[in-house]
């Protein structure tokens, strides 16, 4: 049997140690056996569990849920099921960013429609091009982080 050391697994799925070792900490891969030494020693399946983590992330899956369809895979279960049901809730959610996002920008167009060159604003104390725009809904506009799952 074939077992690499952490550096050939960082290197085959362009990941960093620290972050193989993260994913060992919180369970999303099984700890590897040590060598004598007290190397990690990990099995070719690794490369390919990680693979399909980043995958899996790619895809906007967060670390609790890729969790969960490898314990379904462990268990010998068949995680497409779930995979299909947990990537229906990412659209909808993605369709309401969209939907809020389009929003956003109607509001924003509007907003720099009324000063783009059809008034000068004084820019005396605060803004006016922001004191005075309109009630607009608030959204986040920073991507978002990935939580982070607890050991």
């Amino acid at each position: 049997m074939i077992s690499l050391l952490i550096g050939d697994v960082a290197e085959r799925t362009g990941l960093t140690p620290p972050t193989i070792r993260y994913y060992e900490s919180i369970g999303l891969l099984a700890r590897p056996v040590r060598s004598a030494t007290g190397y990690r020693r990990y099995p070719e399946s690794t490369v390919a569990e990680l693979q399909f983590i980043r995958k899996a992330q790619t895809l906007g899956f967060s670390l609790d849920e890729i969790g969960e369809i490898l314990k379904l895979s462990r268990a010998g279960k068949t995680p497409c099921t779930h995979v299909l049901d947990l990537a229906k809730r990412h659209l909808e959610a993605v369709d309401a960013r969209i939907a809020q996002l389009m929003k956003f920008r109607g509001q924003l167009s509007g907003e720099i429609e009324k000063w783009d060159g059809k008034r000068q604003p004084t820019c005396e104390g605060l803004c006016e091009i922001i004191a005075c725009a309109a009630d607009v809904v608030p959204i986040d506009l920073q991507p978002r982080q990935p939580k982070r799952r607890r050991a």
